[in-house]
């Protein structure tokens, strides 16, 4: 069997399973042990690399890492933090219509399973105001919701893409910034061309006291994002030390502290990136990259559209984030180059996949938001469908500019 088909069998194998609800690091070690098997890989060198990749130093630190961002995601939670934030954003806010973005945007800085459920009441207040539909609403709440996970170096896709192409997360961020930009800037033409202006709300005079109570409920991320990129300090020490401070400066019981920890240590967390990082690994030992690679050239147009094709489908017919990495990057290292990997081919494919993701309607952000405002998915495609395609064609220029002409 050519080494391409087995690769196939090995991706619907995984898509099935995940369309199935399996836990996605259970399904990502089946398939790789599936891979091994159809590689022939023998059983001795499948246990090594496996354990290898499992107590590498850039494992457990990916590991510590999640569990840092879980634990700064719950401590904020539970600490109202949230809500002082939302608040201060009412008299801080230079228009009206800006209430309807900044909220998800905002609570979008912090990564957290099905985000936009949190700023889906502030939306459904806001949009009252305006009598706004519910596709309406599920567009604002949802799309600035999602406008920094092109860059920002707390969620979990950029944390697996840099982890697998070994390019530091910083300059991942940084190449794929303008994607953040371009998201907000797409999302607040809609809002203002779509929604009325109204009379913005008397701030009282609190601006002050509402500024320093944001960045106060903010101050964890806030020192995390300090010490990477101002301090240069490995992520996992600059959010272990901003979880440190977290401790030390607030006021919890024993019982607090210990629930809190060990809500934290997701167990299902941290086998998903092991599982990502044993994926990697057997991909690479077992020969199914070099398969890849006599398949698809590194250069040509075989190797572009794979590029979209492999994270655009695994991010639509999946919805999870860290899939479309997790799966479609390891197959892709022979485009991206295996010594120094091509930030241009990994922004595109990186944009594709999440392009593939906010449409998916397996995407639990879209499912849950659109069943809370009572949306019909017809009707938030329609909004959704013209910047969604910018995006990806923003990307698909910045490849035929640099790499293809």
């Amino acid at each position: 069997m050519p080494g391409v088909l087995k690769i196939v069998l090995v991706i619907l194998f995984l898509l099935i399973l995940i369309r199935k609800k399996w836990d996605l690091g259970l399904v990502l070690f089946l398939g790789t042990a599936l891979t091994a098997l159809l590689f022939r890989m023998p059983l001795k060198a499948f246990g090594r690399e496996v354990w290898a990749a499992a107590k590498s130093g850039e494992t457990l630190s990916l590991v510590g890492i999640f569990w840092l961002v879980i634990y700064l995601g719950r401590f904020l939670q539970e600490k109202g933090h949230f809500k002082v934030m939302v608040d201060s954003l009412k008299h801080l806010v230079p228009e009206a219509r800006l209430i309807l973005a900044l909220p998800p945007a905002v609570i979008g800085l912090l990564p957290m399973f099905a985000g936009a459920m949190m700023s889906a009441p502030i939306i459904e207040e806001a949009g009252s105001r305006w009598k706004l539909t519910p596709a309406w609403k599920t567009f604002f709440n949802y799309w600035f919701r999602h406008i920094w996970e092109y860059s920002w170096p707390l969620y979990a896709n950029l944390i697996i893409a840099a982890a697998i192409t070994g390019i530091p997360i910083g300059r991942i961020s940084l190449h794929q910034f303008p994607f953040t930009v371009l998201a907000a800037t797409l999302g607040l033409i809609i809002l203002m061309k779509n929604v009325a202006p109204m009379d913005k709300e008397k701030s009282d005079g609190k601006t002050l006291t509402a500024l320093g109570s944001l960045l106060l409920s903010l101050w964890p991320i806030l020192l995390a994002i300090l010490l990477i990129f101002v301090l240069r300090l490995s992520m996992v020490l600059s959010l272990g030390i901003a979880a440190l401070a977290t401790q030390a400066t607030s006021r919890m019981s024993l019982k607090e502290r210990g629930k809190l920890l060990l809500k934290s240590l997701d167990v299902k967390a941290g086998l998903l990136i092991v599982s990502v990082m044993v994926f990697k690994n057997i991909m690479g030992a077992s020969g199914a990259l070099a398969s890849v690679t006599q398949a698809f050239p590194p250069r040509g147009a075989g190797a572009y559209a794979l590029l979209f094709a492999a994270p655009f489908l695994m991010g639509f017919l999946t919805g999870v984030n860290q899939a479309f990495v997790g799966i479609s990057f390891p197959m892709l290292m022979p485009i991206f180059g295996q010594g120094r990997p091509d930030i241009v081919l990994v922004m595109f494919a990186y944009v594709s996949g999440f392009v593939g993701i906010l449409l998916s309607p397996a995407h639990l952000c879209l499912a849950t938001t659109v069943e809370y405002f009572q949306a019909e998915l017809k009707d938030v495609y329609k909004i959704m469908i013209v910047p969604s395609a910018i995006i990806f064609g923003a990307a698909f220029l910045i490849l035929l500019v640099f790499r293809i002409l």
